[in-house]
């Protein structure tokens, strides 16, 4: 009994076709769950905790930090904080573009699942993309592979949590 309980994040949860909507100048949002603080709009402060995975689910990097494992990703560390959260305002250009127009409407202690083609996601070189921009090298190379494909119908999905509206 003296061991840490290993945390595993949810699944990624299915979601309905229906419950998709389109996202402005292309991707499409689902809401996992509404929130019921502020809602995001032009201007707005945002502090999203954020998952990226690759168009197969494959874990890519994130907010949290999971490992990926044969039966899915593993919650490594719970580290909620303000440190590892993307912040930006929105429609200032510091968020890719899918994501910026993706938050849009979702009220604070929300959360969406965003699926956005590449061309709304990151562009090449990688590390000079808006955010939100994982830490790691491995990460960012998985990024320019899929870039490099230049598959017009590949896309990554995206989970967010507005942590915080202002």
């Amino acid at each position: 009994a003296g061991q840490a309980a290993i945390n595993l994040p949810p699944p990624m949860v299915d979601v309905p076709t229906t419950a998709f909507q389109r996202i402005s100048g292309g991707g499409q949002y689902a809401d996992l769950r509404v929130g019921n603080g502020a809602e995001v709009k032009e201007g707005s402060r945002v502090s999203l905790q954020w998952i990226l995975r690759r168009s197969n689910g494959y874990y890519v990097d994130g907010s949290i930090k999971m490992l990926s494992a044969k039966s899915g990703a593993v919650q490594v560390s719970d580290n909620f904080d303000e440190k590892n959260i993307f912040a930006f305002t929105v429609g200032d250009g510091s968020a890719l573009s899918g994501i910026d127009a993706g938050v849009r409407g979702m009220k604070q202690g929300g959360s969406r699942r965003l699926v956005l083609p590449i061309k709304q996601a990151y562009t090449l070189p990688v590390d000079k993309s808006a955010g939100p921009l994982p830490d790691g090298y491995g990460p960012r190379q998985q990024i320019t592979r899929e870039l490099q494909r230049q598959d017009p119908y590949n896309f990554f999905y995206f989970e967010v949590e507005a942590t915080r509206v202002r």
